[in-house]
């Protein structure tokens, strides 16, 4: 499964840069922004809708204290960006937490098309890969299917050596291995379009390898302990089977019905 998640990732990477993304029947892309807090989720989210939406600084708490959702058209298509805090901050409750998480999809109804896990470039480290791990331990096992990494301070890097930068650190080369590729995005610019579009291009090729997106119910089934995704495996089967039975059951009535009619009819015409 890694060798094919990074051959997904490496071509996602080497996607042409020229050409739009094709636009998907439902005409739209649905964007959740995970990361901790200070490393641009905000200004990204910015950059993609192409204007201020979301309220971003430098501070030393957290500028996001609640999951929002920002609308725009985006080279024909509709784009929803969902801004969120900093997950993985201590500063705030557990409780808190948990309640954005499920508010980061309920937002992005019918489902996430991406994850977009923002990390400056050049400042990935190991307790970033432990975040991926919490990401799969919060939307389960397969979510990294639907994880890009978005690296900021695009400007503070040179464009045309950050694949063989990204190679030649073990970790970010695990760790993008392990997602759908990478992005690198300069959020002072946000008149470059063209990165965006980039971008686009490639969550597009990515929906259109998943064949769907990440729904409430799949995170619904990602907090459940392995006893109640049991139970709820077993009841399911359980109920398709009393529905099979039942429409079994009535199909029996119906020729049983039809045929003691027919018998009737015959008594009688006798």
């Amino acid at each position: 499964m890694a060798d094919n998640l990074h051959e997904r990732g490496s071509q996602l990477d080497n996607q042409p840069s020229n050409r739009a993304a094709p636009l998907q029947n439902n005409g739209n892309i649905n964007i959740v922004l995970l990361g901790k807090n200070g490393v641009g989720k905000s200004s990204s989210g910015n950059t993609i809708l192409g204007e201020d939406r979301f309220t971003c600084g430098r501070s030393l708490y957290a500028v996001t204290n609640i999951s929002s959702i920002q609308r725009s058209v985006i080279d024909g298509r509709s784009v929803s960006v969902i801004d969120t805090p900093g997950f993985f901050c201590t500063n705030l409750p557990k409780e808190q937490l948990s309640r954005e998480f499920a508010r980061s999809v309920f937002l992005a109804a019918p489902g996430v098309h991406v994850f977009l896990f923002v990390v400056p470039f050049g400042r990935f480290t190991e307790q970033d890969e432990v975040r991926l791990t919490h990401i799969k331990q919060v939307f389960g096992e397969d979510v990294l299917k639907n994880v890009i990494i978005l690296f900021t301070y695009g400007d503070e890097c040179d464009q045309e050596t950050v694949q063989s930068e990204t190679d030649k650190n073990e970790v970010v080369r695990r760790a993008v291995q392990s997602c759908q590729g990478y992005h690198v995005l300069n959020n002072r610019d946000l008149t470059d379009r063209q990165q965006v579009s980039e971008l686009l291009l490639k969550i597009e090729t990515m929906i259109e390898w998943n064949k769907g997106h990440y729904t409430n119910e799949m995170y619904q089934l990602a907090q459940m302990t392995t006893f109640e995704r049991f139970w709820k495996i077993f009841k399911d089967f359980f109920n398709a089977m009393i529905d099979t039975f039942q429409n079994m059951s009535s199909s029996l009535d119906n020729t049983v019905a039809i045929g003691d009619k027919e018998w009737h009819h015959t008594l009688d015409s006798n």
